[in-house]
C-alpha cells in the first residue's frame, strides 16, 4: 500500500469503501438522512440514488434556495450534526458539495472519512470545519447571523459530543 502498487491501491480503495458502507450504516440507523447502504462489493458501494426521474438530486452548492428553503436547509443540518456529534462522529470533510437536497431535504454524502470527534485529537478541529464552511455558505445567501451562529453551533455540538 505505501508503495501504491496495483494490489496496494486495490487494498486502500477495499478499505475506503468499507468505511464508506460502515459510516453511511451507521449513520441510517442514527436516523441521519444519508443514502441507504445497499450492499458492500469489493471495492465498490452500491448505496440509494437520491433523485428522481434518473436526474440525481443536485449538491446544495448548486442552489439559491429562497429565504424559507434555506432556513430549513440550515436547521436540517444542525439537526444531523447535532446527531453525529451524540454519536462522538464529526462528517470530517462536510461542505455544500457534500449535502444534496431531494425533495427539500438535505442528504449527507461523501462519508468515508468520518471523524471520531473524542478519539481523534483533530476531532474537535474537524467538527468545527465542518460547522464553518456550512455556516459561511448559509451566511453568504443571506441567512442571519444570530440564526447562523457558527462559534455557538460548535461549542454546542463539541458538548453533545461529551468534550466540554
Amino acid at each position: 500500500m505505501a508503495r501504491r502498487t496495483d494490489f496496494g491501491r486495490e487494498l486502500l480503495a477495499g478499505q475506503w469503501a468499507a468505511a464508506e458502507f460502515d459510516a453511511l450504516t451507521r449513520l441510517w440507523h442514527l436516523g441521519v438522512r444519508v443514502p441507504y447502504p445497499i450492499e458492500l462489493i469489493g471495492t465498490e458501494v452500491r448505496m440509494e440514488f437520491v433523485g428522481q426521474d434518473g436526474a440525481a438530486a443536485p449538491r446544495l452548492a448548486q442552489l439559491r434556495p429562497a429565504p424559507a428553503e434555506l432556513a430549513q436547509l440550515w436547521q436540517q443540518l444542525v439537526q444531523a450534526l447535532g446527531t453525529l456529534a451524540l454519536a462522538g462522529f464529526a462528517h470530517g470533510d462536510l461542505s455544500p458539495y457534500n449535502v444534496l437536497v431531494h425533495r427539500g431535504e438535505a442528504v449527507l454524502i461523501d462519508l468515508p472519512q468520518i471523524v471520531d470527534v473524542v478519539a481523534n485529537p483533530q476531532g474537535p478541529a474537524y467538527l468545527a470545519r465542518d460547522v464553518r464552511v456550512l455556516a459561511d455558505w448559509f451566511l453568504a445567501r443571506g441567512l442571519p447571523g444570530d440564526v447562523v451562529d457558527a462559534p455557538r453551533l460548535t461549542g454546542q455540538l463539541l458538548a453533545d459530543a461529551g468534550l466540554r
